[in-house]
């Protein structure tokens, strides 16, 4: 008895301590949160870096954790690890949230001197700072519950192909993406805020200029296309054959190390579900592609497109590491550093004049009678269909349009949730020649807006416009690059985007990227001639002349020199 009066005694005195002690430690941490310590900008900048690595080591671990879960995890661990992911990612976000991180800005902000690296990381601060410190503290929260639910009924939806089981939900999303909107500010349309998030400085009358210059010319060109008479898919140059997945892997390897992919720095695998490359940290870029034993097409094309995210990643600076400017400056670029590689380069005719003989060598007697004229031909077909993601080049650009226009009306208060079937419906027909029979082949299709990504997708279009920019000033630079790819040379592509685009990181936002890589922001004329030169060729047409492109307002390349040394659905 008188032994758990002491034990009582003892753990009332130790609680009585802790929380005296935790409430002083409260008091210091607001004290040094809410007092401007003397220290100097530079030494404020110096603590932010430091808090910034720590940052980066949590998104290592929580970009780790994210691999293993695409890739290996089993199905049975996915609750627990989604709770581990949410612990890092909450601790990473109290991290940027701490009012001395906001100290510390406002200390730094004040500085002065600042060389480009340090200004384009104080820059990145403050944004990131000032986006989270606007939303509400249980935000995140319900936005996190909310998404859980309507992937489940997206799911739902399409196991009973019914988009008003998803409807609900989606408006739902729809209203928490206005409030954000709100809370993050902007200037002309409630869009241009979400666009912003995955584009810095993209804005809702930026995408309209750009999209009514190449919709009307893209449409053209597909009609022109069908009206050709030559059919551009023809027979399917892989027959009924078997290509076996260890033989597909082994001519990947050596394409994409061709091409600059690091092997000691990056690895490849299959693919669980969808492709895709994670940036683990530094020198470490694993990616993932989808095999199909009759159609090596699929992980060709898997392979090009992810390498380029994955050449990308590995180059950017070593000394970037633990900065924010180490990354891509939005999606337009990341999508861009991959584009260039599937479409404009690897859908070339000179890629295959090299890369067909070693793929007839490697699946003997598969494609003994496919010339590169057909691989050219084939691999560039036109291809329109109702599913996004399985589109040629060509008609894809329609399918983000038509998203697009249905997001931006959405916002304005133009549309309803109501309406978006019929909507939906009434642009495939007019802009494709499209009927939309069911709602998986229409509205229910793409898992973005399941996750509330409302924005993202014009990304994918203003990239095929980069990727189109950056190849014509590279061509501009190398005249003979084609010369080079026939005869195997594929060193170029990733040395004259190290040189122009990979060793600046995010320390540029894209259209001053794009001005420093190709003179002029982001515009459509390279990319309307690259598709009418191609498609022309391919299809022995006339396409629409490309209005003449103004002259640039900057133009900050430099002639080549010498070298120094960041995912679709």
């Amino acid at each position: 008895m008188r032994y758990n009066f002491l034990k009582i005694g003892f753990i009332l005195t130790m609680t009585i301590f802790a929380t005296t002690l935790g409430t002083s430690c409260q008091m210091q941490g607001s004290t040094d949160q809410n007092s401007t310590p003397d220290i100097t900008p530079k030494e404020a900048y110096n603590r932010l870096l430091n808090t910034s690595l720590e940052m980066a080591y949590l998104d290592t671990m929580i970009s780790l954790s994210q691999w293993d879960q695409d890739i290996s995890m089993p199905q049975n661990a996915t609750d627990y690890r989604a709770k581990v992911q949410s612990y890092m990612e909450d601790l990473k976000n109290k991290k940027w949230i701490d009012p001395k991180f906001g100290s510390l800005l406002s200390i730094a902000n004040n500085g002065s001197n600042w060389s480009t690296i340090e200004t384009a990381n104080l820059r990145l601060w403050n944004r990131d700072y000032n986006k989270r410190i606007k939303l509400p503290p249980d935000f995140v929260a319900r936005e996190s519950e909310m998404i859980s639910k309507s992937l489940a009924a997206w799911e739902n939806a399409r196991e009973k192909d019914n988009y008003s089981i998803f409807q609900p939900h989606l408006l739902a999303l729809i209203e928490l993406n206005r409030e954000k909107a709100r809370y993050w500010g902007y200037e002309e349309h409630p869009y241009d805020a979400l666009l912003d998030d995955f584009m810095p400085g993209m804005t809702a009358a930026k995408c309209d200029k750009l999209f009514d210059t190449i919709k009307p010319q893209i449409i053209e060109l597909i009609v022109k296309i069908k009206d050709s008479g030559i059919n551009g898919s023809g027979t399917n140059i892989y027959g009924n054959a078997s290509y076996a997945k260890d033989k597909q892997e082994a001519l990947l390897r050596n394409l994409t190390s061709a091409l600059g992919f690091d092997y000691n720095a990056g690895i490849m695998v299959k693919a669980k579900r969808n492709p895709s490359t994670y940036n683990i940290g530094m020198h470490d870029v694993r990616t993932s592609l989808r095999y199909d034993e009759h159609n090596p097409e699929i992980a060709l094309l898997d392979v090009i497109h992810e390498c380029g995210h994955g050449i990308a990643s590995q180059r950017i600076p070593d000394e970037y590491v633990g900065m924010p400017i180490e990354t891509e400056p939005g999606m337009d670029m990341a999508e861009a550093e991959a584009r260039i590689f599937e479409n404009n380069l690897g859908r070339s005719l000179s890629f295959w004049q090299y890369w067909l003989p070693q793929m007839k060598n490697e699946f003997r007697p598969n494609m003994d009678n496919v010339s590169v004229d057909d691989m050219h031909r084939y691999i560039n077909r036109l291809n329109i269909i109702t599913i996004r993601i399985d589109a040629d080049e060509v008609s894809y650009i329609i399918h983000i349009i038509i998203r697009y226009e249905i997001e931006r009306d959405l916002f304005e208060g133009k549309i309803s949730v109501d309406d978006l079937p019929m909507i939906w419906k009434q642009k495939y027909k007019d802009y494709l020649g499209l009927n939309i029979t069911d709602d998986n082949d229409g509205i229910l299709q793409d898992i973005q807006w399941a996750y509330g990504s409302f924005g993202y997708f014009p990304a994918y279009a203003l990239a095929s416009m980069n990727s189109a920019q950056l190849e014509a000033a590279m061509r501009k630079d190398h005249p003979d690059l084609d010369q080079r790819f026939a005869s195997g040379d594929f060193s170029i592509p990733a040395i004259w985007m190290q040189e122009h685009v990979y060793k600046y990181g995010a320390v540029f936002d894209t259209s001053e990227l794009m001005k420093k890589a190709t003179g002029n922001e982001t515009e459509a004329y390279d990319f309307l001639n690259y598709l009418n030169s191609k498609y022309e060729n391919i299809y022995n047409i006339q396409a629409m002349p490309v209005a003449m492109r103004p002259p640039a307002r900057v133009c900050e390349r430099r002639p080549r020199a010498a070298v120094q040394n960041a995912k679709e659905l």
